[in-house]
């Protein structure tokens, strides 16, 4: 946001120090210099394609049964669950239906 305005008003032909605007604006210079420098998290292909053909074989699988019936780590198959967005279908939430009970015939008699 600091550099955006920044650049702004340097197209505009003001010139202000980025220091100025970041005190200006109560934000510390680390803040606007920080580039972040973790790379995005890759899946290895070797493990990936197993899973997503299991996955559109038996879409009811969840992670732990595709690590056993795969063989690899849970961890990792639910690690890369996490990293592609797959998720299982789940079942609808809610009430069951119920066997109507009948009165008792021992009262009857």
């Amino acid at each position: 946001m600091i550099r955006t305005l920044h650049e702004g008003l340097l197209a505009d032909g003001i010139a202000v120090p980025l220091t100025k605007l970041c005190a200006w604006f109560g934000v510390p210079r680390r803040t606007v210099y920080y580039k972040p420098t973790k790379a995005a998290p890759k899946v290895d292909p070797r493990l990936g394609t197993p899973i997503k053909a299991m996955i559109e074989k038996e879409p009811s699988f969840g992670y732990r049964t595709l690590a056993w019936l795969l063989g690899f780590n849970k961890n990792t198959v639910q690690r890369i669950f996490q990293i592609k967005g797959w998720q299982v279908c789940k079942r609808p939430v809610g009430m069951r239906p119920r066997i109507e009970a009948l009165p008792s015939c021992g009262l009857a008699l």
